[in-house]
């Protein structure tokens, strides 16, 4: 464990660079669409997204997780051919079902000609190619293949700008367009996927035996992915029915440059856990609380940065057009509590090895359930007297309420401290810079610049602590 704890941070970086620049496309298409539709085009144009990310929830049902979890102790041909297989029969058995029952997706009329099984047909193509090739990325990294990773990473990023501009700014498609993108970009990702699957697919490897332990361990990782989604999503949907869809395009834009803290976490967590899956026993708990205190540090430290930045980024100018439209800058003012909650939701993954450790993934889902319920109420309540501020908040609420309860599980399973003398000293200083910058307390730039040297000379010594 040792060799493997310094090598941590190397690891990790390797692979946040591929999936940051993957995962950074929506942030990248974030000027295309706000200053190239309108507030209600943007909005239905998230809550596509918001659909998209629901079904690839039920796509994947956990599968990622049983790969990594058997994948060390099987031929990988055997395990990679079994996952592929069931997913593709899976997958086929889901989009039937999609189709046949597509008919509320007449909801996007309103901005696009397509009828409701073109729509449908678009987003079964996309969702069974992210699903295959999101098991096949999970199996790049089980392989240690980082150069691919990053190729097909930089591939999906250009193809995916290249293709939205084309059919939004060429072809003034709008709404149209961005599906249409999408489509394409799915399936090209996936072909440059097919070399690996055709190396490693050995159809008579396929293993009934493996493939009910996969199942079974995936299983309570359903209902958990879903209760994710519908507390990463519900706000948009509740906010577009309580409020309305062009208060969905403001929430959404500034959601979007909020959710780059989700994205530090979500990167993290590609080595994460298969780091802490190779832990035996309990005397690995140290490794995990130096680690989890230098991630909380790390995740302060950038929600504070975003949170003073984040007026600039919007009035940020490229010939003449800003980088934000303007129509959407009111949305910007929920940033700092939606990069709050994610550092929340950072520390919830950081409880996360006793789960594992321990064998409680029964019990994920109600951590999840906890959390969906408290959304979902929140919203109910707050989203009719502060609009899509009540949407942030439910959001942190979500997050707290999930997380302290993970917490006080692992008091009787396995407990996790931090070092709460840095991470005191780091909230200190972040809130004070924060009071002071948005208080107008001086010279901004002097506060910024006072906040960089006194956070990055705690950073600097906590890394070089052995």
């Amino acid at each position: 464990m040792a060799i493997i704890k310094n090598n941590f941070w190397g690891i990790t970086a390797i692979y946040s660079v591929g999936f940051l620049s993957l995962r950074a496309i929506s942030f990248l298409l974030l000027p295309l669409y706000t200053n190239l539709l309108s507030t209600l085009e943007a909005g239905y144009v998230f809550i596509l997204y918001t659909i998209i990310a629901f079904l690839n929830t039920l796509y994947s049902h956990g599968m990622d997780s049983s790969l990594l979890k058997y994948f060390k102790n099987n031929n990988d041909s055997k395990i990679i051919t079994t996952s592929m297989i069931y997913s593709s029969i899976w997958g086929i058995v889901l989009s039937i079902i999609i189709y046949l029952f597509s008919k509320p997706l007449i909801y996007f009329y309103e901005v696009t000609h397509y009828s409701h099984q073109q729509i449908a047909l678009f987003l079964i193509g996309i969702l069974f190619c992210d699903m295959l090739s999101s098991r096949l990325m999970t199996v790049i990294r089980l392989l240690e293949k980082p150069i691919y990773f990053l190729v097909v990473s930089f591939v999906n990023v250009l193809l995916s700008i290249s293709l939205n501009v084309w059919f939004i700014y060429n072809l003034n498609m709008g709404f149209s367009g961005a599906l249409i993108a999408l489509f394409y970009v799915s399936i090209v990702q996936l072909l440059l996927l097919v070399p690996l699957l055709i190396t490693k697919l050995k159809i008579n490897l396929f293993d009934y035996k493996l493939l009910s332990m996969m199942v079974r361990f995936s299983l309570p990782f359903l209902p958990a992915s879903i209760f994710f989604i519908m507390i990463e999503m519900a706000d948009r949907i509740m906010l577009g029915w309580l409020s309305s869809v062009d208060d969905v395009g403001l929430y959404g834009a500034g959601y979007k440059i909020g959710a780059l803290i989700l994205l530090i976490v979500k990167a993290f967590n590609l080595n994460w856990q298969p780091f802490y899956l190779k832990s035996e026993n309990q005397n690995d708990a140290k490794a995990f609380e130096v680690i989890g205190t230098k991630f909380i540090i790390l995740l302060i430290f950038f929600s504070t940065l975003l949170s003073m930045l984040w007026p600039f980024l919007f009035e940020f100018q490229i010939n003449g057009s800003h980088l934000i439209g303007n129509e959407f800058w009111a949305g910007g003012n929920i940033i700092p509590i939606i990069a709050l909650s994610y550092i929340i939701y950072g520390i919830f993954i950081l409880q996360m090895p006793p789960i594992y450790i321990k064998e409680k993934q029964s019990w994920v889902p109600y951590f999840w359930g906890i959390g969906c319920i408290i959304n979902i109420l929140s919203n109910y309540i707050l989203i009719p007297i502060y609009g899509f501020y009540g949407a942030a908040l439910s959001t942190f609420f979500a997050y707290v309420s999930m997380t302290i309860f993970l917490m006080y599980k692992n008091i009787i399973w396995m407990q996790i401290k931090y070092n709460l003398k840095d991470i005191s000293y780091m909230s200190i200083i972040s809130v004070l810079a924060l009071y002071c910058y948005f208080s107008s307390m001086g010279n901004i730039v002097f506060i910024g610049l006072i906040y960089l040297f006194a956070s990055s000379f705690k950073i600097t010594n906590i890394f070089n602590k052995t």
